[in-house]
């Protein structure tokens, strides 16, 4: 078996400038004035301490004051505070925040205010964010029409995530047709998109185009970059292995897992996938032996997957990475097991990194609110309630500390 290291980043990042040329809108999906309306904003809405508004925005954000982020924000695109990468960022940070919280009205009223009131540059990632919106609640056309709209602007190329978002809006909402004409029109093809086809076709029970599809992508080994034709290859084999486990051919699924190549499975994006498909047809014997050989190189996703697991087995958390911490402790704590993440969220103080002050004072950045929140009702849970105060009152501090860099004494 083979576990791949799947590490998509949109690296996209667009210069803040001010469009010279005719500027057309983008796309928004409705009508400009049913958007929640934004405060106007100034310099004096900010203090002159020579912090930056990017940190004081992510600040925002990962304490969850999402209108004071978005107010912030929002100073990003004045001439004052406008810096090449950062203020795209900063759009884009709490674009995407307002889009984890479901608030995409104020997502999509940024995204105007931003891009097209304020005529700055988005980058991919930008649009990524405003399409996944529109497909997220079932309005696959209004993306289209945005992606339609950077083909004819010019000025920006789609990426993998782009045709990963629309295709999947398009299968889901059962746009066979239009999901392969898309799939076929990229520039560069992408085993993640075509797999996304695959497992849309085995979901509707038409095995057969699915297999033609997987059949055209096998004999072309020349269609994908090298290093990823057989990364794609083992991750169709995969979806078929749960196609398989669903038609209750177990016998057939296992075969096809035996092909997979060791190199492959040992990678996050396979093992992962792998992982997945056996937790949910109830293979624990298996899934817990990858589980173990993957410990080593396993991110967050994958102890996600097999969090039920840990209240009945021992993990080796010694050879767990801190990049997987968080997910690790908030499982801990949901299956009671408070004094396992104890260690874990106290080594997360430990590695902090750490930023500088005005003052010169050194100011930790570990857990962040949701870890805090986990163990909070991790302790409550078991009944620790001097624990959990003890644990709300370190928020509170870690909490005035990214006060302090952002409101002036």
């Amino acid at each position: 078996m083979s576990l791949l290291r799947r590490i998509v980043r949109n690296s996209t990042v667009s210069k803040a400038v001010l469009v010279a040329k005719a500027f057309k809108p983008y796309p928004l999906g409705r009508d400009p004035s049913s958007l929640p309306k934004l405060d106007t904003v100034s310099i004096r809405d900010i203090d002159d301490r020579p912090i930056s508004l990017r940190y004081r925005v992510t600040a925002m954000i990962e304490m969850s004051i999402l209108d004071e982020a978005s107010k912030l924000s929002r100073l990003a695109v004045l001439d004052k505070f406008r810096v090449d990468g950062d203020t795209v960022f900063i759009c884009n940070s709490v674009i995407g925040a307002m889009c984890s919280a479901k608030r995409y009205d104020d997502a999509i009223s940024l995204f105007n205010y931003f891009f097209n009131e304020s005529q700055t540059l988005p980058n991919v990632l930008s649009c990524n964010l405003i399409m996944k919106a529109h497909c997220d609640q079932g309005h696959v056309d209004d993306a289209l029409e945005l992606y339609r709209h950077i083909l004819l602007d010019g000025r920006l190329v789609p990426g993998i995530e782009t045709y990963m978002i629309l295709t999947k809006a398009l299968v889901d909402a059962k746009r066979f047709d239009e999901a392969c004409d898309l799939a076929g029109s990229m520039s560069c093809c992408s085993f993640m998109v075509y797999d996304i086809l695959i497992r849309g076709f085995l979901d509707i029970g038409n095995f057969v185009k699915a297999s033609q599809i997987f059949k055209e992508l096998e004999g072309l080994d020349r269609k994908f970059p090298w290093r990823e034709y057989h990364k794609a290859i083992a991750i169709f084999n995969v979806s078929f292995v749960n196609y398989f486990f669903k038609q209750g051919k177990d016998e057939e699924a296992m075969e096809i897992l035996a092909t997979l190549e060791d190199a492959q499975v040992l990678k996050p994006i396979v093992g992962n996938r792998v992982l997945k498909v056996l937790v949910e047809h109830g293979k624990k014997t298996e899934a817990w032996e990858l589980f173990e050989e993957m410990i080593k190189i396993c991110d967050s996703e994958t102890i996600d997957i097999m969090s039920e697991y840990f209240i009945e087995n021992t993990v080796p958390f010694e050879r767990l990475r801190t990049t997987c911490y968080r997910t690790m402790i908030a499982s801990l704590c949901k299956h009671g097991r408070v004094l396992e993440a104890e260690k874990y969220f106290a080594e997360m103080f430990t590695d902090a990194e750490i930023f500088t002050d005005v003052d010169g004072e050194d100011l930790l950045v570990g857990p962040d609110l949701s870890t805090f929140r986990a163990m909070i009702n991790g302790y409550v849970k078991v009944g620790a309630v001097n624990d959990a105060i003890k644990t709300l009152n370190k928020l509170r501090i870690s909490n005035i500390r990214k006060l302090a860099i952002h409101r002036a004494p």
